[in-house]
């Protein structure tokens, strides 16, 4: 007992003040998520590639690159692209005019791909660099570094373009980025000199995360084991033996300690990244099975007279299912897949669930396919808040001991998640505690609101109080 006590003191001066700052933040996150770019918004806004302009095949293209992961063509200044992807994360760019390796862009080209995207004048181009605080995820690595251009509006918008490819990925207002400082930034601990090396912050965010639960666990213990058997100065029908802020934080903490540890406990699991559960994304080998073709061998039966043949295109990508070759190509109304008539023309095509169930086969090959399914808009595991699955959809489902699902986009021939029976007790562990993502709850707005605000605020007023605790008991000692 008395060790508990001292652990849960010491321990709860230090953190108290990190627990309120992620209940409050917490709440300005629901309403001011952490800044992106849509897909929908970037190919809307770039321009389309010019297929006529490009006299290098693909096959060309790919001849100097090992481990090729991705295929793309993009416009870059007027000019046709080819943007090799390797496994590794590496980006190389080659002229599809000439065959030369395009380099890094400058500062004059960042601006004038910036004005062309917003079509409002600049009036600033800093970089290039690898990280500020608005580009520190790690989906941004193969593109970096980046410039970061100011526009002449009344939003004070920031584009970053990217120096390897020339690609506008990152949109930014200084309403949003004001609200960020004390929102995603705060509750993520997301400051830049900490999130631009990925394992310090996970390492650092799991360990205080994990501190965390521990602290409010020995809490929730305490605050029962000491209402028992007092008496006196029952309040709310809980019984405290303490005076003042910490009588105070004893009883609210009875009812409020359940809230604390479950989003405590949540939030911690959302640092797991496979420590505990697996992950949710393929493997490059299941990758390279459902693909069942190198794409470097791919690519070879794409002529230019194919490829020339496409119209009105922002992005085009070379994409393989179980041993066939597609392009996709990009729009602003979206993405199509096409697949090859003949060497010189493609035709519109329509994935279908034999073929997507025959490449799956070819990625998990030792196990059975037990049936497959089509997540509904009500679907517990494929309709979130956060991270739903895209509306069309194929679930595969496998039949070995863990029960595995393969979500594949048939749209893009992509797969999109691997979801075992660990990973679906992720998501209500996670999901479900910590933004209270429950079938019949979540798209209840503005009950939903109500709800979760109010265990925020619940959990906010607990904690200050524990903050109020620990710096009397500094200020004493």
């Amino acid at each position: 007992m008395p060790f508990l006590t001292l652990t849960h003191r010491w321990m709860g001066v230090v953190l108290c003040l990190f627990f309120a700052a992620w209940f409050l933040s917490g709440a300005v996150l629901i309403y001011h998520p952490f800044p992106s770019l849509s897909q929908m918004v970037r190919l809307s806004q770039s321009p389309e590639v010019d297929l006529q302009k490009i006299l290098i095949p693909p096959y060309e293209a790919v001849k100097s690159s090992d481990n090729l992961d991705r295929l793309r063509l993009i416009d870059l200044e007027g000019q046709p692209v080819y943007v090799l992807h390797s496994l590794g994360g590496g980006i190389k760019v080659v002229n599809a005019s000439d065959g030369r390796f395009v380099s890094p862009l400058r500062g004059i080209s960042a601006g004038r791909i910036a004005e062309k995207f917003s079509g409002i004048s600049t009036f600033s181009v800093e970089g290039p660099m690898d990280y500020d605080q608005w580009i520190v995820p790690n989906s941004y690595d193969p593109y970096r570094p980046f410039f970061r251009v100011s526009i002449h509006d009344e939003k004070k918008t920031v584009l970053y373009v990217s120096a390897r490819t020339g690609e506008v990925l990152q949109k930014t207002e200084g309403r949003e980025r004001v609200w960020n400082y004390i929102g995603a930034v705060v509750h993520w601990v997301y400051p830049t000199i900490l999130r631009s090396n990925w394992g310090v912050w996970d390492q650092v965010v799991w360990w205080l995360s994990l501190a965390g639960v521990v602290t409010s666990l020995i809490g929730l213990i305490l605050g029962i084991m000491r209402s028992r058997g007092v008496r006196e100065g029952n309040v709310m029908g809980v019984s405290s033996p303490f005076k003042g802020w910490l009588r105070v934080h004893h009883i609210l903490g009875v009812f409020a300690g359940a809230i604390v540890l479950s989003w405590i406990t949540s939030g911690w699991l959302s640092m797991d990244h496979g420590r505990i559960f697996s992950k949710p994304n393929p493997d490059s080998i299941q990758i390279e099975k459902f693909r069942a073709l190198p794409l470097e061998k791919a690519v070879n039966t794409v002529s230019l007279e194919a490829l020339k043949s496409l119209r009105n295109c922002i992005e085009v990508e070379f994409v393989i299912v179980g041993g066939q070759n597609f392009i996709a190509a990009k729009s602003i109304n979206g993405l199509e897949l096409f697949k090859s008539v003949n060497s010189n023309s493609f035709t519109q095509y329509k994935l279908t669930e034999s073929e997507i169930i025959s490449a799956v086969q070819k990625a998990w090959p030792d196990i059975d396919i037990q049936a497959t399914q089509r997540p509904t808009d009500s679907d517990a595991y494929g309709q979130l808040r956060e991270g739903s699955l895209p509306r069309n959809t194929l679930r595969v489902i496998l039949g070995d001991s863990s029960q595995t699902w393969i979500h594949i986009d048939m749209d893009s021939g992509q797969i999109v998640s691997v979801m075992d029976r660990g990973r679906r007790i992720y998501r209500w562990l996670f999901n479900g505690l910590h933004s209270l993502d429950f079938p019949g709850l979540v798209s209840q707005r503005p009950l939903w609101d109500v709800l979760i605000l109010l265990l925020l605020t619940i959990g906010f007023f607990f904690s200050l109080t524990g903050v109020v605790v620990g710096w009397k008991r500094l200020i004493k000692k």
